[in-house]
């Protein structure tokens, strides 16, 4: 009984030594955080009769459009921006789940990752599965993203426990304190992954053609937004032709290969000079896309 409860308290100090010291460790997690409550919070329309954007996304997200330039574009939207860094399709496919059952009701959903990420299994793990996912969906979110049992049995505690679902931020900015330069480090390590074939369009396409029906169920429009990329090749405008036969809108303001490198941080993510190129465009493509008047249902 005493180790019973001392691994009882053991726990209960970590829980809430997580919630105390998270925010001043991890400036990534505070600004999720503070995202999470924006979007979820978020009317169809507001008093001043903007209509409300919500663009959610990955790093591509959060290093790639500049939040200022592009709400300066979009005059008569309401535009909230949420990134989650190593986030995929399925986080956001079950992310939007679960805000929408917390109330969130955007007018348009805009998703902002690339096509490599649209057709990817995997899910951002223990911090998905406490600060995305809804308990109920668990069992559905095992079997997209084929998880085994004990992967099923980690999430469902994750999901409980703020200690084992935000662990990784926690790593993550003591990491930031003790080597600052580690993420540079990091992306020039990074290597591409092996290219995606035009075969696996009509997959990408009807996973898209998936979460704009999510969308549309709860009054709101979807798209997808591709961010640059420094390669060319065709697979993002195959996607482009292949989603609109399905309905789907794709946005994609710089063809793969246009944007210059000297736009890129790291070859994957924008600088400050790429992010204010590509939040501009990316203001005007969604304007033309969806104008006010022609939201779509």
């Amino acid at each position: 009984m005493l180790l019973l409860a001392l691994a009882c308290c053991y726990l209960c100090a970590l829980e809430l030594a997580t919630r105390l010291l998270l925010p001043h460790l991890s400036q990534t997690q505070d600004r999720i955080a503070a995202d999470y409550l924006a979007a979820k919070s978020l009317p169809r329309r507001w008093s001043d009769g903007s209509d409300s954007v919500l663009i959610v996304g990955n790093s591509l997200l959060a290093d790639g459009i500049d939040r200022t330039h592009l709400q300066q574009g979009m005059p008569g939207y309401h535009v909230a921006v949420y990134p989650v860094e190593g986030t995929t399709y399925l986080d956001w496919y079950f992310g939007l789940r679960r805000l929408f059952s917390e109330g969130s009701r955007p007018a348009l959903v805009i998703l902002t990752v690339s096509v490599r990420h649209v057709l990817s299994d995997s899910t951002n793990g223990e911090a998905f599965a406490r600060s995305m996912m809804k308990m109920s969906d668990l069992m559905s979110v095992s079997a997209a993203a084929k998880l085994n049992m004990m992967s099923t049995s980690i999430y469902f505690f994750a999901s409980l426990s703020e200690w084992l679902g935000t662990r990784v931020w926690i790593r993550d900015g003591l990491l930031a304190e003790w080597l600052p330069r580690a993420p540079l480090l990091a992306a020039r390590l990074t290597t591409r992954g092996a290219a995606i074939p035009l075969t696996a369009v009509p997959l990408a396409a009807a996973r898209l053609q998936k979460m704009r029906d999510l969308c549309n169920s709860h009054g709101a429009g979807f798209a997808l937004l591709i961010p640059p990329e420094l390669g060319a090749g065709d697979l993002a405008a195959a996607l482009v032709a292949e989603a609109a036969q399905l309905g789907v809108t794709v946005l994609l303001p710089f063809r793969p290969g246009e944007m210059p490198p000297v736009d890129f941080r790291d070859g994957f993510h924008l600088n400050a000079r790429g992010a204010a190129h590509f939040s501009e465009r990316t203001a005007l493509v969604i304007r033309r896309a969806f104008p006010l008047s022609g939201m779509p249902p």
